[in-house]
């Protein structure tokens, strides 16, 4: 099915901190089940929280973007930069509204093309078994499987080539 209606991808700027946030803390409390609650609290008080985004930002220190529809943001996506040549993705979600009409898959294409110009030759990242069909619909490939890994989730890691 493709995407019917028109959704804007952009790298977030400082000024897109505080909306990213909200939603990115929604999220975290609602789309990542394999994290308890305490996990989650960790994630957005002490690592994640609405500061360090607007230093990472302001320092170019992550790829933030964000998909936006109707200048609401519906979906983000954030990455370190390449480090040895290898991209590694952090997190990504899409509000529950948009999942299945291609945005992740337009985020991974976006990011693809950015960590190329930025001299990555693979990409790497970690998720949990819901996201298996659509990392792989996407080119990755899984080498890995890790029971209570990060925080006691079990990851599968994937890699794709660019």
């Amino acid at each position: 099915m493709r995407n019917t209606f028109k959704i804007k991808i952009k790298e977030a700027t400082i000024s897109d901190i505080r909306p990213f946030w909200n939603f990115f803390e929604k999220s975290i409390k609602n789309q990542f089940p394999e994290y308890s609650r305490k996990t989650q609290n960790y994630f957005l008080k002490k690592e994640y929280t609405k500061r360090n985004f607007k230093k990472w930002a302001k320092r170019k220190e992550k790829i933030l973007l964000l998909a936006l529809y109707k200048n609401e943001i519906i979906a983000y996506f954030l990455a370190n930069p390449p480090y040895g040549g290898i991209a590694f993705i952090l997190w990504m979600a899409v509000d529950k509204k948009f999942q299945r009409k291609q945005i992740g898959s337009q985020l991974l294409k976006k990011y693809e093309i950015i960590a190329k110009k930025q001299k990555a030759h693979k990409i790497h990242l970690w998720t949990d078994k819901r996201n298996l069909n659509f990392y792989k619909k996407n080119g990755y490939k899984l080498v890995g499987f890790i029971p209570c890994n990060y925080f006691g989730a079990d990851d599968w890691l994937f890699y794709k080539e660019i």
